[in-house]
């Protein structure tokens, strides 16, 4: 590794930290989207069953008790069961905002460096192939396979490191993308229906 370092010139270093930065962002986004899944269905049955009694209170705790954005819109609903319609869903669209800036929140770390590493290793290309230039012109056509050497072990390094670290990171942002994606989709569809429960209570 720390030959392929070396070989590769000053712009390995910062195609090392991008992918050091890519692979942490990675671990952080996806621990923090995993752990807010929740089974939706039951959280909604729960909160339903407790609002039919009248434990608004009770609904509010079940809510809370709950990881994850839909549970956070669900609660912010709650809280506003006794408002007017196009309140309460004013307040849901406020939260669903703040929640998915934070389900949101570094991927754009994950999106620059898709584009940035690619950029990168071609700079190495370049700046590999003038010091083998230039090694052909201090020598003045030398013939010294070894020479040129180092110049074309730095082009192809970095091509190569800039294309290993792009690829996985943009696989890794469209599979984090998707998990947002699914999230808001759920939010959406339980804040509807949450608002649907709570016109329909009013009318009863």
């Amino acid at each position: 590794m720390m030959d392929l370092l070396l070989k590769g010139g000053p712009v390995m270093i910062p195609l090392l930290f991008s992918s050091v930065l890519a692979l942490a962002v990675s671990i952080e986004r996806f621990i923090y989207l995993w752990r807010s899944r929740v089974d939706t269905e039951d959280l909604m049955d729960d909160i339903k069953l407790s609002l039919q009694q009248g434990k608004v209170l009770e609904a509010m705790q079940i809510a809370k008790k709950s990881r994850g954005p839909v549970a956070a819109i669900l609660a912010a609903g709650i809280a506003h069961y006794d408002r007017p319609r196009e309140e309460i869903r004013q307040h849901l669209e406020e939260v669903g905002a703040h929640e998915l800036y934070k389900m949101e929140r570094r991927m754009v770390v994950l999106d620059s460096i898709v584009t940035i590493a690619p950029l990168l290793g071609l700079l190495g290309t370049v700046t590999g192939i003038m010091r083998s230039f230039n090694v052909l012109a201090a020598m003045q056509g030398a013939h010294s396979p070894e020479a040129l050497s180092y110049g074309i072990a730095e082009a192809l390094i970095t091509t190569a490191a800039g294309l290993i670290i792009a690829i996985p990171t943009m696989a890794l942002y469209y599979y984090l993308s998707s998990l947002i994606d699914r999230n808001v989709a759920e939010m959406n569809r339980r804040s509807a229906d949450l608002l649907y429960f709570l016109e329909t209570r009013g009318e009863g």
